[in-house]
């Protein structure tokens, strides 16, 4: 794989330079660094041209960062664009989603993790922590910003042929648990559990948990599930 041209994003000059650092490599070079969008924007109108931008996010207040989520995709369309926050924002993951984010990573993963995610990202997949598609499920609006999806949540599985069991689990996976709870939960082995999620992966394209649990959310699942672990609660 020929390296991966990045162009970084961040107000913090630390923060650029560290992680421009980190990256550089041999499958990996950072060919720029920006304050700001407007800065990354006028550097590739100069002839820059970086095949991935990411964009750090500050703590700041969520209006703030949300702007800069919404003007993302839309300065930038030819790229891959991956976003670098310190915690996970079920507001802003969502806003990412829908604005085609490539990936929303977390600060404190380690440097084999985010190289291997942004290779992944190059690779044409998307990236989004576990924890941040569950949040999304505790979100109770999350249910309201799904609600213009065409399948109900049982036609879903049925286009896709996923059984009642695997229908199931999914269920179960939105809700947060582990497989062990799965198994539990529905008096099944582990292993069990296991076979039945790579069997829903396999059905619906999905590549880790995480997608099989984005999916769940944009075919009627999210608000099942959290309304079911209230009642558990």
């Amino acid at each position: 794989m020929d390296s991966i041209k990045i162009l970084l994003v961040d107000p913090h000059q630390l923060s650029r330079e560290g992680l421009k650092r980190l990256l550089d490599s041999e499958t990996h070079a950072v060919i720029g660094a920006a304050r700001s969008l407007d800065d990354a924007a006028d550097q590739i109108a100069k002839g820059l041209a970086p095949d991935l931008l990411i964009c750090g996010l500050e703590d700041s207040a969520p209006g703030d960062q949300s702007a800069i989520v919404d003007q993302i995709r839309t300065r930038f369309p030819n790229l891959k664009l991956v976003i670098l926050a310190n915690s996970v924002s079920s507001n802003l993951l969502l806003q990412a989603i829908n604005a085609g984010i490539n990936a929303y990573l977390l600060r404190d993963m380690s440097l084999e993790a985010l190289s291997r995610s942004l290779e992944l990202v190059m690779l044409g997949q998307q990236i989004f922590p576990t924890q941040a598609a569950l949040a999304l499920v505790a979100n109770r609006s999350t249910g309201s910003a799904y609600a213009g999806s065409s399948l109900s949540s049982e036609a879903a599985l049925r286009t896709r042929g996923v059984s009642g069991r695997e229908g199931e689990i999914l269920r179960t996976l939105l809700s947060g648990h582990s497989n062990k709870m799965i198994a539990r939960q529905l008096g099944i082995s582990e292993a069990t559990v296991k076979v039945h999620l790579k069997a829903v992966m396999r059905k619906i394209n999905a590549q880790n948990r995480t997608q099989v649990a984005l999916w769940g959310l944009t075919n009627g699942f999210g608000e099942a599930a959290a309304v079911e672990s209230k009642i558990a609660v």
